[in-house]
């Protein structure tokens, strides 16, 4: 780029903050997941911490798979709202939903039910 001047202004410590504020719900919702999930998980459920962390673990595996499936499609959207923002509006509610549903207890005796159904209900609030 010869010829073209870059100015480096230094950001303001307000504009640093109100652009921090963009990732402050997800953050929020990750940060609460992690410090409380597994510790209502094996106390509250009941489960031991080998399942609870297995629950994590079929998650994470199921994100290997499927974020870059979701990102390919939302990077091949064209909607009158761009590319990302259906995905943003329209995935706000289940979001909310599953992350409720996160804390409460389902209503079922089998271990191995209980252990899929927290698989099924703990991955729509994986943020990252």
């Amino acid at each position: 780029m010869a010829g073209v001047e870059l100015s480096h202004t230094p950001l303001t410590k307000t504009v640093k903050f109100v652009f921090g504020l963009g990732d402050w719900g997800t953050s929020a919702a990750a940060t609460a997941r992690n410090v409380f999930w597994f510790v209502f998980l094996t106390n509250v459920v009941g489960l031991s911490a080998g399942l609870a962390g297995g629950v994590w673990l079929v998650g994470r595996l199921w994100d290997a798979v499927n974020d870059p499936l979701i990102g390919s499609i939302s990077d091949r959207l064209h909607s009158r709202w761009g590319r990302r923002r259906p995905f943003l509006l329209f995935g706000s509610i289940p979001f909310a939903l599953t992350f409720f549903l996160l804390f409460v207890v389902p209503p079922f005796e089998s271990e191995v039910a209980l252990v899929l159904s927290l698989i099924h209900i703990s991955e729509p609030t994986r943020p990252y």
